[in-house]
């Protein structure tokens, strides 16, 4: 563990009782700007949803100057945040890193969501898996339109999960590496819509989504959609990450 690390807990601890100054807070931002993977070891997230979920408990101590924050959920003051001055000061994504080095150009073909049992031992899987197999097997043979016929197919006659939010999925990666960004932004929000349940294709939906829409030029719905996969804690959060530093800087969140 870094030396640094328990005086850091200590802060954060302070921070959630509302005990430091502004300067001290930003003091901590900076902090963690340095080192963006302390904060899933210190688990700032929970930290900051403990303080709303308590706000009223703090208030009521009148020895203790509770942090002031509005009462939003947690998530939107995980938003507010990622907004703070001080977190990008120190951080290295200047007007000199262009925007498109964080972008996904090809998304590669293992992203594509397959049914239960191509990817293991399972011999039952019912027609819509194997249809998303066949487009999967397609898309490995070179064969887009194919790949793409079978998605739809899927799309167009199965409607239970986790068939359709698979199938859009799928069609969104296939439109978005033939550059038809706009198709793949409605196929990645239908996907989105119907996944409610699987949070590993909600954050591959939003993070692709998002890289989709800065393709398109729209960078404040495109930093919101980042933020949404960042939020889910995946696979993609570090990158996610990055890229939101860059959105904040260039949208003019953020001074360098």
């Amino acid at each position: 563990m870094n030396e640094n690390e328990p005086n850091l807990s200590k802060q954060i601890d302070f921070y959630v009782k509302g005990l430091l100054s502004e300067d001290e807070i930003n003091a901590l931002w900076k902090e963690f700007a340095k080192n963006p993977t302390l904060l899933d070891d210190l688990e700032l997230e929970v930290s900051v949803k403990t303080l709303i979920e308590k706000d009223a408990l703090e208030a009521s101590k009148p020895s203790v100057k509770p942090l002031q924050l509005p009462t939003w959920t947690w998530h939107f003051a995980a938003v507010a945040v990622l907004l703070v001055v001080a977190f990008i000061q120190v951080f290295q994504v200047d007007s000199r890193t262009e925007l498109n080095q964080f972008l996904t150009k090809q998304i590669s073909a293992d992203q594509l969501e397959t049914g239960d049992g191509i990817r293991s031992k399972e011999i039952v899987i019912n027609t819509a898996d194997s249809l998303l197999n066949l487009g999967f097997s397609a898309l490995l043979s070179g064969n887009t339109k194919q790949a793409l016929s079978l998605y739809n197919e899927v799309i167009d006659n199965y409607d239970s999960e986790p068939y359709r939010s698979k199938a859009f999925t799928n069609k969104g990666i296939l439109l978005y590496n033939e550059g038809d960004y706009v198709g793949s932004i409605q196929a990645f929000d239908n996907a989105i819509y119907r996944a409610q349940d699987s949070r590993m294709i909600k954050e591959k939906a939003y993070w692709y989504k998002g890289n989709a829409l800065i393709n398109i030029g729209d960078l404040e719905n495109a930093r919101l959609t980042i933020f949404e996969a960042y939020s889910l804690n995946g696979v993609f959060r570090k990158p996610a990450f990055l890229l939101l530093q860059k959105l904040n800087y260039d949208l003019g969140y953020l001074e360098n």
